[in-house]
């Protein structure tokens, strides 16, 4: 039954994505618009009706509701309450806390929509043992596993759009009431818990926006006490009821007007829970509007709840249907030196100054946990709020993988004021697993695939411990497991105990014709003494012992057949800073690894081997990015290695070249080309699809092949999937090397 409601409410999110794209009946309710009906001049201070403003919710139509209140600003006419659900709770409380509609404006252009409807933890903000993960399994599939196989309550967290309105609030976090407010507010909520809708009118109000426009299945929910808090656009979308008994006694409704339904839309699952759930929304907003004295409906026909990139042309269209009822509204106008009343008491309510905090205290972990995160945040009592950077460290907090949001807001005690830090556990992990799927088809007539599942458990020796284990099943058959124990909680010094197996498929071509084909086992055993320098890079020396064996299965034979022992110390250096796993555009990466073996199959003696890696990207205009990567190797001529170390051909090693084709003991690799986006993908399929071109120029010596320095050009089309990057192109080669290929899996 548990299982059947989670494969429901998956389904049900397109529906409540789209379920406030809304049709207002053909002819509204006589009460709802009463525009021919006498109304009080209100060019008198001495006694004016108290007008309401009720909001509806949206989703990035309610964006509307800024040009709305920007009309009302420019024609002075008051605002004395306001009330809004989901996004119009949000435009709402924004407008209550003093914010003018052109700040407005300007904020809400000034925003990554896509960042904060995406909401992962940006890659550079991850830890570095959470970047080791996002480069192996480089997609969007992580499960959680600490009450079984489960997903998370929501595909979005909301910490990047909880970060935007605990910024905005941040003053108003003490307040007692919200009628308190420079324009007194409310905003509507669905306790799931009770069923019913819940009216928010006092404490956090950080809180209170959060929870109205917690779309089910898309947002997780707000947890207070014994509440659970989805969109109040469910029960009470349109809430003109709340500004009634507000005290308004003109009450205004705001509504937002979709494109009328067709018959022949609705076909699919999908399209039928997304205008059921919208004929459940519309029945609420038919109630409401009866209880509207005047109605200003914004035309958004072409127009939906995820189109945030256009939130100028929607402003624009509710600024154009308020002044649509010009002629009704210019009624309840004040003359100037009421207005400037008006607005200087509304002033008088602000709150601008923020107290500079003496102490941090953390809720909604373990007290353990807590007192980690106070000391990760040591470095802001007693200094004025830095918003901008309060909000990077709590963002690379959510990177540590414990936590799915963070937030903050101002508080009290003995006297003192304070940082009230509350963090959000992730509900469904840890433990949790990540799975990918590497689809290798560069050579043709033969594909390869392999599955990978990678399981993590935390604090399994110790808090902040780590036990990480990968499971591969296809090309290869493998199992690698590592436990990370840091010396103590807060040191960056580790030592990491390991072990792994595998079976390989070993193919070597020239050009498109194979020549051989191996499986290699490999088994070893060993541990690392690291240190962790921050979320960028890290040192590892240790010493690994196990056996290798290389059988020949088909062709002929192309390197040595071995079998026996493997001894090695390794030093090992990664420097990661790129802003992606997958496609990077910024940033630098270095990686180095210096292994000395003291004994290998088929090799007459020890001998050291080395590698390195450079990698940098630069953009260069908004859609296109140039990279440059070189790298190399050598075992500083020892050529007795038993089988060799080093191997060329392939995707990203000369790719119009045959798999594995060069294989020997020294060579060099340098690639550049540029990156160019295309596309956007829709949300939660992916993030972008792009034009990707290089030059590759490599050599391996002691190879005699027809070209001293092979070199080739590939190009193709790179999609960024919730499964992954794929990758489907071709490469032109000297020497009449060429092929055509595709991939998913990792392309850098």
């Amino acid at each position: 039954m548990r299982l059947a409601l989670r494969i429901f409410s998956l389904l049900l999110l397109p529906s409540l994505l789209q379920a406030q794209q809304k049709m207002v009946p053909a002819t509204p309710p006589v009460s709802a618009t009463r525009e021919n009906s006498e109304v009080p001049a209100t060019t008198r201070s001495q006694h004016r009706p108290k007008i309401g403003v009720a909001l509806e919710g949206g989703g990035a139509m309610g964006l509307a509701h800024i040009g709305v209140l920007k009309w009302f600003e420019e024609h002075h006419i008051p605002v004395d309450y306001v009330a809004g659900t989901s996004m119009g709770g949000l435009v709402g409380g924004f407008f209550a806390t003093g914010m003018t509609p052109e700040e407005m404006q300007k904020l809400i252009g000034g925003l990554d929509w896509r960042k904060i409807l995406g909401d992962r933890t940006p890659y550079q903000d991850l830890s570095y043992r959470r970047k080791e993960d996002q480069r192996a399994y480089p997609n969007s599939l992580i499960f959680g596993l600490r009450r079984g196989l489960s997903a998370p309550a929501g595909l979005i967290a909301g910490h990047q759009i909880g970060l935007l309105i605990d910024r905005v609030t941040l003053p108003y976090s003490g307040i007692s009431s919200f009628d308190d407010m420079p324009v007194p507010f409310r905003c509507v909520a669905v306790d799931l818990v009770s069923g019913r809708s819940h009216v928010f009118q006092d404490g956090p109000l950080a809180i209170a926006l959060r929870s109205t426009m917690s779309i089910p299945g898309a947002f997780s929910p707000v947890r207070e006490g014994k509440a659970v808090y989805v969109d109040g656009g469910l029960l009470d979308n349109l809430p003109t009821d709340v500004v009634r008994k507000m005290g308004a006694e003109i009450v205004i409704a705001v509504h937002l007007e979709p494109a009328p339904v067709q018959a022949d839309a609705i076909r699919s699952v999908f399209s039928v829970l997304n205008h059921s759930v919208s004929a459940m929304v519309r029945a609420n907003e038919v109630r409401s509007l009866e209880l509207a004295d005047s109605l200003i409906s914004v035309p958004l026909g072409e127009f939906t709840t995820v189109d945030y990139a256009k939130s100028k042309p929607i402003m624009e269209r509710g600024y154009e249907a308020a002044k649509v009822k010009a002629p009704m509204l210019e009624a309840f106008a004040l003359n100037d030196a009421d207005w400037d009343a008006y607005l200087q008491a509304r002033k008088a309510r602000e709150r601008t100054g923020l107290p500079v905090p003496q102490f941090v205290k953390v809720e909604g972990t373990s007290e353990r946990e807590a007192i980690d995160v106070a000391r990760y945040l040591k470095n802001f009592p007693g200094k004025p709020v830095d918003p901008q950077k309060l909000d990077a460290t709590l963002t690379r907090l959510t990177g540590v993988g414990r936590f799915d949001s963070a937030g903050y807001w101002l508080t009290e005690q003995d006297g003192k004021s304070g940082l009230l830090v509350r963090v959000v556990e992730k509900n469904d992990a840890p433990p949790m697993f990540q799975t990918a799927f590497e689809v290798d088809g560069s050579q043709a007539g033969n594909v390869d695939f392999t599955t990978g599942t990678r399981f993590t458990f935390m604090d399994v020796a110790g808090y902040r411990s780590e036990w990480r284990s990968d499971l591969l099943l296809g090309n290869t058959y493998g199992i690698h497991t590592e436990l990370y124990r840091p010396f103590r909680a807060e040191s960056r010094w580790f030592f990491a105990p390991r072990a792994d197996a595998s079976d390989t498929a070993f193919q070597i071509y020239a050009k498109n014709d194979p020549l051989a084909d191996y499986r290699i086992y490999r088994i070893n055993i060993g541990s690392d003494l690291g240190y962790t320098f921050g979320r960028f890079s890290e040192l590892r020396v240790g010493y690994e012992v196990g056996s290798l064996n290389t059988k020949l299965r088909l062709g002929t034979p192309e390197i040595p057949a071995v079998q026996g022992r493997v001894g090695q110390t390794r030093l090992h250096y990664l420097f990661d800073h790129t802003d992606d796993p997958v496609i990077p555009r910024r940033g630098f990466t270095a990686e180095s690894n210096f292994r000395w073996f003291d004994q290998s199959p088929g090799a007459t003696s020890s001998f050291p081997s080395m590698d390195l890696k450079l990698g940098y990207f630069q953009p260069m205009t908004r859609p296109t990015s140039l990279f440059a990567e070189g790298e190399g190797g050598s075992t500083f001529g020892t050529k007795s290695t038993g089988i060799p170390q080093f191997f060329l051909g392939g995707p990203l090693r000369l790719s119009a070249y045959g798999n594995n084709e060069f294989q020997g003991n020294q060579y060099y690799l340098f690639r550049a080309g540029f990156v160019h986006d295309l596309l956007t993908l829709p949300p939660f399929v992916g993030k972008n699809v792009y034009a990707v071109a290089s030059y590759e120029i490599g050599k391996m010596y002691g190879v005699t092949a027809d070209s001293n320095l092979p070199n080739d050009v590939a190009a193709g089309f790179l999609a960024e999937t919730a499964v992954g990057p794929f990758f489907i192109g071709g490469s032109v080669g000297d020497s009449g090397h060429r092929k055509w290929f595709f991939q998913l899996g990792r392309v850098f």
